[in-house]
């Protein structure tokens, strides 16, 4: 199993993209002057749902 993917095929990729994304969260909410952490928790949090939102979609069929 490599260590990276999880056997999932997306784990240090979706690491790296919620880590982005939180930080993206963080600077627009330090700009209005909005809670950041907050904010940067549920920009990291957003990708993860994401995920599994698309791991739960049923497979495309070939036709």
């Amino acid at each position: 199993m490599d260590p990276f993917a999880l056997g999932a095929g997306f784990g240090f990729g979706a690491l790296l993209v919620g880590i982005i994304f939180a930080v993206i969260c963080n600077t627009l909410a330090r700009e209005k002057d909005r809670s950041a952490g907050w904010w940067a928790l549920w920009g990291f949090l957003t990708t993860f749902i994401a995920l599994i939102v698309l791991v739960l979609l049923p497979r495309k069929t070939a036709a």
